[in-house]
């Protein structure tokens, strides 16, 4: 077996553990662990000077960002969205309150298709999220390659803070050249940096 596909192979099996492992988290646990990850994303020194930041929308079994969206926005920091626009692309759209967000790709919440274009020049940080992450902040998404594309164009000019449940960290995540890990890790429990 190549080492592409042993690497296809070990991610794989890593997403549904790492999958199974968001989903057994209790509600209960869900709404404080998001509170903690909350808490200590604003708690960084990189934050106290940001002025836009890239949230993702957060999916039901995911950390959720909903809490950290409206606090960015109480701070006064502007708070962008990312939008699937086609396979491997995400574009960016400023948040705004009073515009309802949709469900979108992958039962994704997004901003309205209307919603003001953000560009990724312009943010400061970006909150990722990951299906696993190791200690080294290597990250494991879904397998889409949104995020690792829109890291790489951003490379070097923001400051990544990946988001997980204490659940989803693991050893060692399988990566490839193309994967971008990030320079932070926040879990609620532990905040590592790379």
């Amino acid at each position: 077996m190549a080492d592409s596909e042993k690497i296809a192979y070990q991610k794989s099996e890593m997403r549904l553990r790492g999958r199974a492992a968001r989903r057994a988290v209790m509600p209960e646990q869900r709404a404080a662990a998001s509170h903690a990850v909350t808490e200590a994303v604003l708690g960084l020194p990189e934050m106290a000077v940001a002025r836009a930041v890239l949230v993702y929308g957060s999916m039901p079994e995911e950390v959720d960002t909903t809490e950290l969206i409206e606090a960015l926005w109480n701070r006064h920091v502007r708070v962008a969205l990312p939008r699937v626009q086609a396979r491997g692309e995400l574009r960016l759209h400023w948040y705004e309150p009073h515009h309802e967000l949709c469900t979108g790709a992958y039962g994704l919440t997004e901003p309205s298709p209307e919603a003001p274009v953000a560009l990724p020049s312009q943010m400061d940080i970006v909150v990722v999220p990951g299906v696993a992450f190791d200690l080294q902040c290597h990250r494991l998404g879904l397998g889409g390659g949104y995020y690792d594309a829109l890291l790489a164009h951003m490379r070097g000019s923001v400051v990544t803070v990946g988001v997980a449940f204490d659940e989803q960290v693991t050893p060692l995540v399988p990566c490839g050249d193309h994967d971008e890990p990030v320079d932070i890790l926040v879990t609620p429990t532990q905040l590592v940096r790379r």
